[in-house]
This record gives structure tokens, sequence and C-alpha cells, in this order.
């Protein structure tokens, strides 16, 4: 887990670089890992999340979530908030949440990344029982 937190604090890092011409190509993982990548085209930059964390495919894939329930928006506000709370963890010494995590708020992920973000964070909450942002009924 220690080495999640710290490929998910260097890629977003990463993003945060993403001007750099070294950046350019994606690199390629296996599929059991967490993993922010850039590439870059003429215009813009586009952003890649690969969750290396065990187990999360599998309870990504079993989860009935349609990707519309909720806007681009919604899910930035939501991973800003979890974020916030990763990094308090992280300050605080927390053993599961040993790296700090670089979140843009002013930057545009794109809708995937973050709904896939998102859910990455409910995944963590149910896995470890810390609940990273208490959600009003």
């Amino acid at each position: 887990m220690k080495h999640l937190l710290f490929i998910l604090v260097a890629f977003f890092t990463l993003a945060a670089c993403s001007s750099y011409t070294s950046f350019n190509q994606p690199e390629i993982v296996n599929d059991d890992t967490t993993e922010l990548t850039t590439k870059e085209s003429t215009d813009s930059t586009e952003y890649e999340l690969l969750i290396l964390d065990i187990g999360f495919e599998n309870w990504f894939a079993t989860r009935n979530m349609p990707a519309t329930a909720h806007s681009n928006s919604y899910y930035k506000n939501w991973n800003q908030r979890y974020v916030i709370e990763w990094n308090i963890k992280h300050s605080q010494g927390h053993p599961y949440f040993e790296n700090h995590i670089y979140y843009d708020p002013f930057e545009d992920y794109g809708f995937d990344i973050n709904y896939k973000l998102y859910h990455y964070f409910q995944f963590v909450e149910e896995k470890t029982g810390v609940i990273l942002v208490q959600r009003g009924k």
C-alpha cells in the first residue's frame, strides 16, 4: 500500500509538470497498480489513471454504478474533498495514507479520471473502514 500511495503522488506531480516534453510517452504498467500518466498531443494533455491496488478492478466491476449518474464537476468536487482528507490523514501519520496526493482543483483531468478516482476513494473507505469524507444522509 505504501508503494501505491507513492506512485499516486508521483504521477499527480507529473500531471502538474505536464509541460515538460520528457513526459510525452505513457508508461506501461501491470493491471494491479495505480499510476497517472500523461500523453501530450498538439494542443491538450490527456490523463490516464491506472489503479494498482489489488482488488480494486474486481470491486469496481461488481458495482452497478452508471457513470452518467453524476456530472464531472460532482466527481471533481468530491475528489477534492477526498484528497484534502487523505492528505490530513497522511500528515497525521496514519499507516494506510503514507503519501501526500497532489490534486490540482484547477486542472481538468476529464470525466473518466474523476469518475474512477472518486470510486477508488470509496473503495479505500470500504477496504480500510476509515471514512475519509462524512457524507450526509
